[in-house]
């Protein structure tokens, strides 16, 4: 299995999302009712499985990076959570999904899978998962005519040191994304929906709970930007 983009940059990769703290309670919230394990797809090193393991939920993690997954083990010990996750090596194109009532994928992580086919035949999958009344939440983003003119082709670096550079391909709705931090580097390609995902939801056989433009609340109303949705099986 190739272990993907993430696989090299996991040793610092929690230094490059240490400013992304401001979904973690939009998905502890989202899990909150769930009776059983929430299913996270796109794990990674555990951001927001820890948390929401914390609150008392089982989690079943999926990432098909190994180094990654060992960074969530680490955390998930030292947490004190190790007993509430099952740690899961597989594609979320692939990977078995136990029937549960709570799916989640964080940050971004749909945007790996490349054109409408892929999406719609990962959305069936989650639909057959999930039990009647079963919700499935993620965020997505689609970038502003701003972001590609102040981003584009440029290093930039943040806070932290990591250095980005984003290449947009604005007409193919892609973007190639640099990363690199001291000895460490990746480059991984993502796809955004142009106008949201509310059609392929429908066609998935998915009814649209609510969508939000980021994690505070505020509705989406088909702006650019990040975006977050909650579907549900019917």
């Amino acid at each position: 299995m190739d272990p993907g983009p993430y696989e090299s940059i996991a040793d610092v990769y929690d230094v490059w999302c240490a400013e992304v703290t401001e979904d973690v309670d939009f998905y502890r919230a989202a899990c909150d009712g769930a009776e059983g394990p929430v299913v996270e797809l796109g794990a990674g090193s555990g951001r927001i499985t820890v948390p929401v393991a914390l609150d008392g939920h089982r989690v079943v993690a999926v990432d098909r990076s190994p180094a990654m997954l060992r960074r969530l083990e680490e955390r998930a010990t030292a947490a004190g959570v190790r007993d509430a996750v099952r740690i899961v090596q597989g594609d979320l194109e692939t990977v078995a999904l136990p029937v549960t009532d709570r799916i989640i994928a964080p940050f971004r992580t749909l945007l790996h899978l490349p054109d409408a086919a892929r999406r719609l035949a990962v959305l069936q999958r989650v639909r057959r998962a999930l039990v009647p009344g079963g919700r499935f939440v993620f965020d997505v983003f689609e970038p502003t005519a701003a972001d590609v003119r102040a981003t584009h082709d440029r290093w930039l670096e943040r806070d932290s040191g990591v250095r980005e550079r984003a290449s947009w391909l604005a007409d193919d709705a892609l973007l190639d994304l640099d990363v690199r931090y001291r000895g460490h580097a990746t480059t991984m390609r993502l796809h955004w929906v142009p106008g949201g995902w509310a059609d392929l939801l429908d066609e998935a056989g998915l009814e649209l709970v609510a969508a939000y433009a980021g994690f505070e609340g505020e509705p989406y109303r088909g702006r650019a930007g990040d975006s977050a949705w909650i579907a549900q099986a019917p």
